[in-house]
């Protein structure tokens, strides 16, 4: 078997999320540019499109990909070809990450009927803790000292309850909320965050991160690798509040 064969061979035996999770990678690759590839074709198949330069022809992807689609098609083409979505794979299996697909088994149920659902979703610890009650704690990362304790209180207290308390690990508000939440020892922790699952952000939350990701569950739509650019935090809050059954802004 030649090496170009057996390359070929090992590709087809990857699962969809492997294929779904290299689309995450490709540059200028947002949460509508790629629902819209997904949408249009299964992951290998969105994937071959990408890389054969065809994806901007199709409308939907194009009106996605404005002003410029074919300059982000012959982007996404150039960057496709020189990846390895094997080792792409395998990596995340190193990293402990999992894959949730739209529409798969695993992928969070409170956000399938939300009209923009993430098409793809990193996490890392158990997604069935999102079938309890859940709350989502949120506000400034200035806060004043009052706002910290008030956030680390009611996630304390949510978490004894057994009610899921869901934030984004950011400073102030978002990290209070879930030490408060590890502290109640009762219903585990979920955060949504803005970089890659190893990308650890703020670096001074490293501990919190790992508790969070130890005992709850963590998810990003960003790939491994991911640093955390501005634009994503805005669009990962539609998430925060997409996944929780009420959500508490302890100052804004």
């Amino acid at each position: 078997m030649s090496a170009r064969t057996a390359a070929t061979s090992a590709a087809a035996d990857l699962p969809a999320a492997a294929w779904a999770a290299a689309l995450t990678t490709l540059p200028a690759m947002g949460p509508a540019r790629l629902a819209a590839l997904l949408d249009r074709w299964e992951p290998a198949e969105a994937w071959r499109a990408v890389v054969e330069g065809r994806a901007g022809a199709v409308e939907s992807v194009a009106a996605a990909c404005r002003p410029d689609p074919s300059g982000v098609a012959a982007a996404w083409a150039r960057a496709a070809n020189g990846v390895d979505v094997g080792a792409g794979w395998q990596a995340l299996g190193r990293a402990g990450a999992r894959v949730l697909l739209r529409g798969a088994d695993g992928y969070p149920a409170g956000l399938v009927d939300d009209q923009e659902a993430p098409a793809v979703l990193f996490s890392r610890g158990d997604p069935a803790i999102l079938s309890a009650r859940r709350v989502a704690i949120v506000g400034t990362r200035q806060c004043s000292r009052y706002g910290a304790d008030v956030a680390r209180e009611l996630g304390r207290d949510l978490a004894a309850a057994g009610v899921v308390v869901v934030s984004g690990l950011a400073l102030g508000v978002d990290g209070a909320a879930h030490a408060g939440a590890l502290e109640g020892h009762g219903a585990p922790p979920v955060a949504v965050v803005g970089s890659g699952l190893d990308v650890v952000y703020p670096r001074r939350h490293s501990r919190l991160w790992a508790e969070v990701g130890e005992r709850g569950l963590l998810l990003s739509e960003a790939p491994l690798g991911a640093r955390p650019e501005a634009w994503r935090f805005p669009v990962r809050n539609r998430v925060i509040a997409a996944l929780a059954e009420a959500v508490v802004v302890v100052e804004s």
